[in-house]
């Protein structure tokens, strides 16, 4: 996959303007997928937590929720991700590339939440800073299998790749606030930063022609959104959720270099640029069904990507007609449950989280699907441990990946969280 490129080229070949206009690839923002669960729990339990978010997290899902905590809360997670990617490049017979690997440890989360005393009802104040994108990513092709490896032993041929490497995080703020005896809303606001550093990697070897070309895109990210949210109690057992998330504007500094070598000959370009874009709003519902210690949770969310609108960097009408063309609008379908077993101090948990990628111009054969996993141990009365893991797994292609060659993608996931949190 390509990524957007809008740099004031400088010293730079002529066909690399051919990614600016009337190009797919450059209206491809990374940013509209690779969405991360934020907090152990919410790991666990696919994201689920519209209508159960009963810790920090609830800040970032849906801030009503704070309601729910009644002590001061501090908590902090890592996570270690195992990537894997193997192409099919579609020439005649196709080639299957060998499997490709990335790992990558990172802090995920922290949070703390604030009870505030109040004559009536709940309030609850809160800050956290959580890793909500993952940049981290890799993918490989090549004219037969095993030429990548070892190119210059291989002979004839040629290969390639991409490198991700980073991601998005929100420092956001907010609170709840219990507005009758079964409602709360709350309100949140939260800033954006992050960066991608991609590196894009082609080698072609032909008799005694030698092709070598090494280009760098340095990404940094700042943004604002913010979202509103309501709960509801429809009784001791179901409760309910929804919440409004504000378009999200994004805007993108790029530091660019290559390195071109043809026959032993070295060209060397650089470029700088930047541009904004904004997503537009999202929408969200959950319910909760609680019965003795079992928790069932499912949620949806709905957002029409095909109202991504670019306001500088790019040329505007063109690049937002080719959003109307290669997006779509997607529903994220999340469903957990959780079964508590408090004489031991114990709970685990499961879901299925399902979460289309909106760029449709690379032809889906499966969109993302993870299965979750996890369980929390309560150490002592004010002290907890959690862990989840999660298996993701999904198929896209790009139908012109390479002079009218398509490739067929294969990405899966492993993900692994360790988080403490502490209340008093």
């Amino acid at each position: 996959m390509y990524k957007s490129l809008v740099v004031l080229i400088l010293l730079a070949p002529a066909a690399l303007f051919g990614q600016m206009l009337g190009d797919p690839h450059s209206v491809y923002e990374i940013a509209t997928e690779n969405n991360l669960f934020v907090g152990i729990r919410a790991a666990g339990m696919a994201g689920a937590q519209i209508a159960a978010a009963e810790d920090g997290a609830a800040l970032w899902y849906n801030p009503a929720l704070l309601t729910r905590i009644h002590r001061v809360e501090l908590a902090g997670a890592l996570s270690y991700q195992r990537f894997f990617n193997q192409t099919t490049y579609n020439l005649n017979p196709p080639v299957i590339g060998d499997e490709a690997q990335t790992n990558n440890t990172r802090f995920n989360s922290f949070w703390a939440v604030f009870p505030v005393p109040t004559d009536r009802g709940g309030l609850s104040l809160a800050f956290s800073a959580n890793r909500i994108k993952n940049f981290d990513r890799i993918f490989r092709f090549e004219s037969e299998t095993g030429w990548w490896n070892n190119p210059y032993a291989a002979g004839d041929g040629y290969g390639g790749g991409e490198n991700d490497i980073g991601g998005l995080w929100a420092y956001s703020f907010g609170g709840g606030i219990e507005i009758s005896r079964n409602a709360s809303v709350g309100l949140s606001l939260d800033l954006l930063d992050g960066g991608d550093e991609y590196t894009q990697m082609l080698d072609s070897i032909s008799g005694l022609y030698t092709y070598s070309d090494r280009f760098n895109l340095d990404d940094s990210y700042t943004g604002v959104t913010g979202k509103v949210g309501l709960a509801f109690s429809a009784g001791p057992n179901f409760h309910l959720g929804t919440v409004v998330k504000f378009p999200t504007e994004i805007t993108i500094k790029q530091v660019y270099d290559e390195r071109l070598e043809i026959n032993g000959e070295v060209d060397r370009y650089y470029g700088t640029g930047r541009y904004k874009y904004v997503m537009p709003f999202s929408f969200g519902a959950g319910a909760a069904y609680y019965f003795n210690q079992f928790l069932l949770a499912a949620d949806i969310n709905y957002t029409d990507f095909t109202q991504i609108e670019y306001k500088s960097g790019l040329n505007r009408v063109s690049a937002n007609e080719d959003v109307k063309r290669y997006y779509r609008d997607i529903l994220g379908i999340s469903i957990g449950a959780e079964y508590s077993f408090p004489e031991q101090g114990l709970t685990i948990r499961g879901g299925y989280n399902h979460d289309p990628i909106p760029f449709k111009y690379y032809s889906i054969d499966r969109d993302p699907n993870t299965f979750t996993g996890g369980f929390s141990y309560l150490v002592d009365r004010t002290l907890k441990i959690d862990l989840a893991v999660n298996f993701s797994r999904w198929t896209t292609g790009d139908p012109d990946f390479n002079n009218g060659i398509s490739t067929r993608e294969k990405y899966w996931t492993r993900r692994f969280y360790l988080g403490v949190s502490y209340r008093y």
